[in-house]
């Protein structure tokens, strides 16, 4: 068993550089990952089908987007 086994964990800004490399990590330890991103959304849909995480567009800059990503992505891993 990982140290991360039936554990939701939310990533803001996980596409691309080092969001990315921490949605793998987590991955790799066996969590269940939400993250979002803004823009590349080539680049977020790749690294969903990659490691079987959840990609959500949400600006990080928008406090109401990032309100609203965090409450569903709850939603989804409750």
């Amino acid at each position: 068993m990982t140290a991360f086994h039936n554990k939701s964990v939310l990533v803001l800004g996980g596409s691309r550089g080092i969001g990315a490399a921490i949605v793998r990590r987590f991955v790799a330890d066996g969590a269940s990952v939400v993250f979002s991103y803004s823009g590349s959304p080539e680049a977020a849909e790749r690294l969903a089908a990659e490691t079987g995480s959840t990609a959500v567009q949400a600006d990080s800059a928008d406090r109401d987007a990032v309100i609203s990503w965090s409450a569903t992505a709850a939603r989804w891993t409750c």
